[in-house]
């Protein structure tokens, strides 16, 4: 199989997180039957974050491409920079702020693989509760 980045793909994420997710190679693609990892392209805004999180049941490889930013992972903080990587086991929280002025573009690498449903529902659940955290 081959596949393309294509921006068109994006999942766009509103304010307070403003970043766009592109699959690449996800579970819900019709052509994955049974595959261990799922493969999608992150790009942040200058000054933009994504929230601290952890996945239940996926490790998180993530592959800085472009850009400049600042990586948490397990409490520590890391330059994130291209050519440089994190790993977020399942439950081990983890960050990504962009702190360059340029876009941060980052391939992504889940195992077990997600889908671009699962992305965008847990994206959205996070604009939800900071939109309500910022009401108050």
């Amino acid at each position: 199989m081959y596949y393309k980045y294509n921006s068109e793909n994006s999942i766009r994420i509103p304010t307070p997180f403003n970043r766009a997710i592109t699959p690449v190679f996800m579970g819900d693609d019709d052509k994955i039957t049974d595959c261990a990892f799922s493969v999608h392209m992150t790009e942040w805004a200058p000054g933009c974050q994504i929230d601290a999180h952890s996945h239940d049941t996926q490790t998180e490889a993530m592959y800085c491409i472009s850009g400049m930013g600042i990586a948490m992972v397990d409490g520590m903080e890391y330059p994130f920079v291209p050519d440089s990587m994190i790993v977020a086991p399942p439950k081990v929280i983890h960050q990504i702020t962009n702190t360059g002025t340029e876009l941060l573009r980052v391939l992504c690498i889940f195992s077990p693989a997600t889908t671009a449903k699962g992305l965008r529902e847990r994206a959205m659940e996070t604009v939800k509760a900071a939109l309500k955290i910022s009401e108050k």
